[in-house]
């Protein structure tokens, strides 16, 4: 039996799907709600937005530089 209300079958909370991103722990699927209009949960990249400041987009390409010269053989 259905006992929502015609608000409640219109909500964000309806349209939102499941993560489906291969968890690291055991190789299955994520089964959390993805964020609001977009397809993954927070935990797998839905929240992120990137660095926005030209602060934070220096110091993500200094993590990147560093990170990309330690995984060289």
């Amino acid at each position: 039996m259905d006992t929502a209300t015609p608000a409640e079958k219109n909500s964000p909370k309806q349209a939102r799907v499941i993560c489906g991103a291969k968890r690291r722990r055991d190789g299955q699927p994520c089964e959390a709600l993805s964020v609001p209009g977009k397809r993954r949960c927070k935990w797998h990249g839905g929240c992120s937005t990137g660095p926005r400041t030209d602060e934070g987009r220096a110091r993500s390409m200094l993590n990147l530089k560093q990170f990309s010269f330690r995984q060289r053989p």
